[in-house]
């Protein structure tokens, strides 16, 4: 893992979007910024300027669950390797605002998504 956890979603279903920001502006004592994008995020947790998680509208199966994203060197063989000790493939590679992400799924049923930049994102 190059950088490691580096981002964070949590996942809401639509409904409870407001609530589920509400309560970790709460807890974490803000700061959160909206967002203004035709994104699925609702909202940005923020460290000073940074972003460093976001609250995401969720499908059901996703709904009140976290994401942790981990830098990858190179995605197509971390994939590869996730699957081969028993990992699944729950969204295939989708593109974000930074770089592109497959969420797997780990035997137990916990997820992650292995991640990769876009070149001009380093």
């Amino acid at each position: 893992m190059p950088n490691g956890f580096m981002w964070f979603d949590v996942n809401a279903k639509e409904d409870d979007v407001s609530a589920v920001t509400d309560f970790y502006a709460s807890i974490f004592d803000g700061p959160f910024g909206p967002d203004d994008s035709d994104s699925p995020y609702t909202s940005w947790m923020m460290n000073g300027e940074q972003p460093w998680a976001a609250v995401l509208k969720a499908e059901d199966e996703f709904a009140g669950r976290w994401v942790p994203y981990v830098h990858v060197e190179d995605l197509d063989p971390a994939v590869d390797k996730a699957v081969a000790a028993g990992g699944t493939i729950v969204q295939p590679k989708t593109d974000g605002p930074a770089g592109t992400a497959v969420t797997i799924a780990d035997p137990a049923g916990a997820l992650i998504a292995l991640w990769v930049p876009f070149p001009d994102n380093g």
